[in-house]
């Protein structure tokens, strides 16, 4: 019996620039020889308000659903942006429902952010006598506090990539760590040196053991100990919060992944294509590129074009036209079929008004 070839699936997208159609796999290569594209950057650059854009690197990124990859988009963004401005932007555009909490995965770290716990032991109830001990003429105590983080801040800003290891852990917590790397530590005084001494070492993979050989045996796990420590140091040391910046943490060709809501999840795969130097208006920090055409849905009654899906915590897959949707008006289940890979979930139902002209096909 011949064994029939899966073809994959072709998914079309539209350029944001000369509007042509291509198909996924060939929207990368398109873009970097788009004639359109490169006239309205050329014409942007010579007009008066090129003068008050700025030079900077750029990342081309590609995003595309985990479990759909029938939605997918290409953006560019500075490679000095901090990655909550790539979370922003992929909420407003693809995800946002019920601020929900998000996270990206790169390589074996999480950077998210979580919402502050709030310590209701360190509120306390003044009494008339004690407020009026604390005002000061002109100002208020809570002012002063300000001023005083805010002088904290910055000096935290200049000093944010002085680097002791004897400072920052304590000698006890040092003494499980290889020595070899302790005595390797103690002689960089630059945090994003010893971020790149670190990440060196987690590169150095492990082989397997010989089960015969219980000498092999010990030094496999005597190896994972080894790269614990050093994940440990890492996670110390750098910022893994969504604060971080994209060129710090990723570089071309680089895979990494993005989930937003813990429960009723949407995942997306994304990647570095490229990265180039060019002018962009500072108040423009993401740009569309292209994105995939809008999937059809069929009503699961009567096969004509649906407008809307029956959904809920991960939706069942139902689509109705406007005519067999009607039985389930009222349930607050149905919800709009639009171009995401959230469609039918939870409660979203499109793009917020920042993105959605742009995302309009």
């Amino acid at each position: 019996m011949i064994e029939q070839t899966k073809v994959k699936p072709s998914y079309s997208g539209i350029c944001k620039f000369c509007r042509g159609e291509f198909e996924k796999a060939k929207m990368t290569q398109h873009l970097k020889n788009c004639k359109e594209r490169a006239r309205m950057e050329s014409e942007t650059a010579k007009s008066p308000k090129g003068k008050k854009f700025v030079r900077t690197k750029l990342f081309h990124i590609v995003l595309e659903g985990k479990y759909n990859p029938q939605y997918w988009m290409h953006i560019e963004m500075p490679a000095e942006a901090q990655l909550m401005l790539l979370d922003d932007f992929i909420r407003a555009a693809w995800v946002e429902c019920c601020d929900h909490l998000s996270a990206f995965q790169i390589g074996e770290f999480y950077y998210e952010t979580e919402p502050p716990a709030f310590d209701f032991s360190s509120i306390k109830i003044l009494d008339r006598d004690e407020a009026e001990s604390m005002k000061v003429k002109g100002t208020t105590s809570e002012d002063s506090e300000d001023d005083a983080e805010d002088l904290e801040d910055a000096e935290d800003d200049e000093n944010y990539d002085k680097f002791d290891l004897e400072e920052e852990f304590d000698p006890i917590l040092l003494e499980t760590i290889p020595a070899d790397i302790v005595a390797k530590l103690q002689t960089i005084h630059s945090r994003d040196d010893a971020s790149k001494y670190l990440r060196e070492e987690l590169k150095v993979k492990i082989p397997s053991p010989n089960d015969k050989d219980r000498e092999s045996v010990m030094q496999y796990f005597q190896r994972r100990d080894r790269q614990r420590a050093v994940k440990f140091l890492i996670e110390m040391i750098e910022d893994h919060s969504l604060y971080a910046e994209l060129g710090k943490v990723l570089s071309v060709g680089q895979k990494f992944f993005y989930t937003y809501d813990f429960g009723s999840s949407t995942n997306l795969n994304l990647r570095i294509v490229s990265e180039r130097e060019a002018l962009v208006n500072p108040k423009d920090a993401v740009t569309l590129l292209a994105r995939n055409l809008a999937p059809e849905f069929k009503c699961s009654v009567c096969d004509a074009p649906a407008t809307l899906i029956f959904g809920g915590a991960w939706g069942d897959g139902n689509a109705y036209c406007k005519k067999h949707a009607k039985k389930y008006e009222g349930e607050g289940l149905l919800l709009p079929i639009v171009n995401s890979p959230r469609v039918g979930v939870c409660g979203y139902e499109g793009p917020g008004r920042k993105y959605a002209h742009a995302l309009d096909d």
